[in-house]
């Protein structure tokens, strides 16, 4: 597992994750987040006023998709947070995220 994740969004615009140690987000701030399988696959993209809630759907991923790692990044503008929620989710498409 990587410290740190970069992904590419559909604007070509690069993001850079921070590994939740032990899968806890350990911060209250908003944010985006991303569940990585062991291949390294986003399955699920989210954003939240909150990052504890980025384990709402960790459960249901690691379960039904081997998520593995959860990923947070730090974004307090509810504007910023929604356009690279949609960057990343037209770029990568998670399989999670095309199932809502």
């Amino acid at each position: 597992m990587k410290p740190y994740i970069e992904l590419k969004g559909a604007s070509g615009a690069v993001y850079r994750y921070k590994l939740a140690e032990n899968g806890d987000p350990g911060t209250t701030i908003a944010g985006n987040y991303v569940y990585v399988d062991a291949r390294g696959d986003v399955v699920y993209a989210g954003e939240a006023n909150n990052l504890i809630d980025a384990k709402s759907r960790w459960a249901d991923a690691r379960a039904r998709h081997g998520a593995t790692w959860l990923y947070t990044r730090l974004n307090v503008s509810g504007a910023s947070r929604a356009d690279e929620y949609s960057d990343i989710v037209i770029a990568l498409q998670p399989v999670m995220n095309q199932a809502d």
